[in-house]
């Protein structure tokens, strides 16, 4: 049960230094938020995503361990969980097994905290842009479509009231 302890403890340190990589994605892409940089913010993106699935690649492998280490010790396959093994583990295995769940629950909370500014930063973002193209061309009057209730163009339509659309 040793070595099987020692490769679960492996491969959570493969996926702490992903969640410590993808947190510092989102700090850059915060920045990128801010600035206002779109193209930045899809290379972010992208670099984020190949990070998601090298994570899902070791998910696969320690969900295999923990088969292992179900059929190795008492704990049924379906609770197993990092606690669980820390209660049947050697106090050696304890000690870094331990810290290392400390660790990536640290890092994944503080991830999902810049998370939620992110998405908060973006939907501001997506609001005053919908706000200056409505004062810049108007708001979309259904009333004044382009095309009649038959389906070909209106002979008749009102004058947009947008800035440019008024002023032009």
């Amino acid at each position: 049960m040793r070595q099987t302890i020692l490769d679960l403890c492996s491969i959570l340190q493969d996926e702490k230094t992903i969640v410590k990589g993808l947190l510092e994605l989102a700090k850059e892409e915060r920045e990128v938020i801010v600035a206002g940089e779109s193209g930045k913010l899809e290379a972010i993106i992208k670099l984020q995503i190949k990070q998601l699935n090298k994570l899902g690649a070791l998910e696969r492998k320690r969900t295999e361990i923990n088969k292992t280490i179900s059929q190795e010790s008492a704990i049924p396959e379906s609770q197993i969980t990092i606690t669980a093994i820390l209660e049947t583990s050697d106090p050696n295995e304890r000690v870094n097994l331990s810290n290392l769940q400390n660790q990536i629950t640290a890092l994944i909370a503080e991830h999902t905290a810049i998370n939620a500014e992110n998405r908060e930063l973006i939907k501001s973002h997506i609001e005053y842009s919908d706000t200056m193209l409505e004062l810049m061309v108007g708001a979309e009057d259904p009333l004044n479509n382009m095309y009649g209730g038959d389906g070909k163009a209106a002979t008749e339509r009102k004058k947009s009231t947008g800035f440019y659309d008024g002023h032009a």
